[in-house]
């Protein structure tokens, strides 16, 4: 039982191990743009949308986020980003 939850614990630290070796042999960084819509709450307690201006994110194509920069996989499927201003 101890193997299998001691399996268990590292597995996740073995795939980021060679996720980072991944990266540090091969930097693999793009830019994506995402857009930005800003929400604001007006007198009728209404929920007023406005469009921002786009921003290039910069990400890492691998498993776990590097460097602080979140995944690529992540950015792609995230491009529009959503601010709260209330």
């Amino acid at each position: 039982m101890k193997r299998i939850l001691l399996g268990l614990a590292a597995a996740p630290v073995i795939a980021y191990g060679i996720d980072w070796i991944v990266i540090v042999a091969r930097p693999a960084y793009t830019d994506i743009r995402v857009d930005q819509v800003y929400t604001d709450l007006n007198k009728y307690n209404e929920i007023e949308y406005s469009r921002g201006d786009p921003v290039i994110e910069r990400c890492v194509w691998a498993l776990f986020p590097h460097g602080g920069y979140r995944p690529c996989w992540y950015v792609t499927k995230h491009t529009l980003q959503t601010n709260k201003t209330y």
